[in-house]
């Protein structure tokens, strides 16, 4: 079985590939603007962040854009033992990937595969590891399941609730609480929301099409999409005038992690193969 992260990066690709060639420069030109003196790239404050330099890292390997490895590599270098959790895993992923050690990603993976009563830490790891046992998934959602508001999912952020899902796909485990919670987060004139009663954003968007297109087909349930076109016409309105998508239509600017769930979520628009 490829990785998640494979998995992501290959919808995200899709989603670059049903562009326009004048649409894929114009996206390309925009991260341009958003690089940074060290190679990385700026967050929305102007100053190169770890975090957003992780996604304009994604976005140009969905567009199929050159970026230099080097640059890139020597930006998140320096944040790989961060103190901020989110920040040190992005360094990493970036690292292990384009050094491609395996040996490294072992190392560096393996803090987080091993927490066990965090689930998100698993969820983390199987970006990297291309197959990990169903064992330790099911340990992963077990987990979860004794978290607070584990019970409840219908009360649970949409990008927790598609974590989640995430994680009981790669598991192999039933999990229509969380089918029907995220659906029920599907906002009739397009998107999702992250909470309920809420507005349509762009990440829930992306990550709750993605959790359940990825639980469908390994349901083997052909899915009807009637949603597709509604959800079409919101992702294209979070496409920004400074040339990236940002969170919503009513967003100020765009950045680079909007930008790349902009590609994944037009990718999970395209048929299955």
């Amino acid at each position: 079985m490829a990785s998640l992260f494979h998995a992501l990066e290959c919808l995200a690709a899709c989603g670059a590939d049903g562009l326009l060639p004048d649409a894929r420069d114009t996206l390309v030109r925009s991260l341009a603007n958003r690089r940074s003196a060290d190679g990385g790239f700026n967050g929305l404050d102007g100053r190169s962040d770890p975090y957003y330099t992780f996604f304009g890292w994604l976005s140009l390997r969905a567009l199929r854009a050159p970026y230099n490895r080097d640059e890139l590599c020597g930006a998140m270098a320096p944040h790989s033992r961060a103190a901020n959790r989110i920040d040190a895993a992005c360094a990493r992923l970036l690292l292990n990937v384009e050094k491609r050690s395996v040996f490294r990603a072992l190392l560096t993976g393996w803090a987080d595969l091993w927490r066990v009563g965090d689930p998100y830490g698993v969820f983390l790891a199987s970006l990297t590891f291309p197959h990990l046992p169903r064992w330790i998934m099911r340990r992963a959602c077990h987990a979860q399941r004794r978290q607070p508001g584990a019970l409840a999912p219908e009360k649970g952020p949409t990008p927790q609730l598609a974590a989640g899902l995430v994680l009981a796909t790669l598991a192999g485990e039933d999990a229509p609480g969380q089918v029907a919670a995220l659906s029920a987060r599907h906002r009739a004139d397009g998107g999702f929301a992250s909470a309920p009663g809420a507005s349509a954003d762009l990440l829930a968007t992306a990550v709750a099409r993605f959790a359940l297109r990825m639980s469908a087909s390994r349901a083997k349930k052909p899915g009807t999409d009637a949603a597709r076109e509604a959800d079409l016409a919101f992702i294209e309105l979070c496409w920004l005038e400074d040339g990236l998508f940002g969170p919503s239509p009513a967003a100020a600017q765009g950045d680079t992690e909007h930008t790349f769930y902009g590609l994944l979520a037009l990718g999970t628009c395209r048929p299955a193969p």
